[in-house]
């Protein structure tokens, strides 16, 4: 064999050196096409959700204004049962008279409405002189003893038109302290979404919407049994599902429920509580509320078969006004829209 010299050598070592450079060009280009194909899939992923994303807003958009129209239609239908004066007997089988209170649905193609109207004599009168009632509501929602003097007393001189203290209320410089300062009505209450203005009524806020407990349209100082709305219906029945179910099992029976009704609905130890605060009027209060909900699209089940397969609800409108009767006329006092 013919031995290598320094110039083989060197010859082998530059053949070599002139070969890596081209394997490192070719890792380089490999990496880099990675690089740009990892790119492209991700801008392509974000454009793909971005674009599902825009779709899922357009659905809903869409659902909500179809479950707005809806809702007005529950309104407008709950309207004409409250103006209407069916005949005494009702004219045909099937013909159900409109009962305050009960929830009623009604299933179209194009979606599902469910709406109900309560008299303003079955809440609870903000600007009553007692405040027992109002209470009983808060020892109900939980609250501590200190906490409810707080809020009665604060309410008291929410109302009053000086600027001297109730032993736990708030008069105008506590307001004005506030980080977002503002001043008491120093007068009777016209909103009830002024309850949570008081001072104290901070820990009640997003437990229950104020005008489904509390009115300025109630001249007395009890609440209809005949005309509760569902949160009140709650109050009293002191959140039992089985009772709700039996007082609305009882509108279906009975034309007016009264206090043997009442009773047997409460059961002892609590109608003993409430039996005092509680009336059994109807038609001699001319303010109603009308709460309607509307969901469009596949939304056409009924709330027990919705209950049934555990289905959730879409997008949809809620509607809530206040109106009062006059003769066969009405007028519009709030109007009130939210969607879901």
């Amino acid at each position: 064999m013919k031995p290598r010299t320094i110039q083989n050598f060197i010859f082998i070592s530059k053949n070599n050196q002139d070969r890596i450079p081209a394997s490192k060009n070719e890792g380089f280009a490999l990496v880099l096409v990675i690089v740009i194909l990892l790119l492209v899939s991700f801008l392509a992923a974000q454009l793909t959700l971005q674009a599902q994303t825009e779709l899922k807003i357009g659905f809903n958009n869409k659902s909500r204004i179809t479950g707005r129209f809806l809702a007005e239609a529950g309104i407008n239908l709950a309207i004409f049962r409250l103006l209407d004066k069916p005949e005494d007997p009702l004219p045909e089988e099937g013909f159900d008279k409109f009962m305050l209170g009960y929830p009623y649905e009604t299933v179209l193609p194009s979606g599902k409405i469910e709406y109900h109207a309560v008299s303003e004599s079955g809440k609870i009168n903000l600007n009553s002189n007692s405040t027992e009632l109002l209470q009983f509501f808060l020892e109900y929602q939980g609250l501590e003893p200190e906490q409810i003097a707080i809020i009665t007393d604060s309410l008291k001189d929410w109302q009053d038109t000086d600027n001297l203290y109730h032993l736990n209320g708030a008069e105008k410089d506590y307001y004005e302290a506030l980080n977002e300062p503002y001043i008491p009505r120093n007068g009777a209450i016209a909103d009830p979404a002024e309850f949570f203005l008081i001072r104290g009524t901070e820990v009640l806020a997003g437990r229950f919407a104020a005008d489904e407990i509390f009115t300025a349209h109630n001249p007395g100082n009890k609440i209809n049994f005949n005309s509760l709305s569902p949160a009140m219906l709650d109050f009293i029945v002191d959140g039992s599902q089985e009772k709700k179910e039996a007082y609305h099992k009882a509108q279906e029976e009975h034309d007016l429920l009264n206090s043997v009704h009442a009773k047997e609905i409460m059961e002892a130890g609590r109608y003993a509580l409430l039996s005092r605060h509680l009336s059994y009027m109807i038609g001699r209060n001319d303010y109603y509320q009308i709460t309607a909900h509307g969901w469009s699209g596949v939304a056409t089940k009924t709330t027990e078969e919705t209950t049934a397969t555990n289905d959730k609800k879409p997008p949809g409108s809620k509607v809530k006004v206040l109106l009062k009767k006059q003769g066969n006329e009405y007028r519009f006092l709030g109007w009130k829209e939210q969607y879901l």
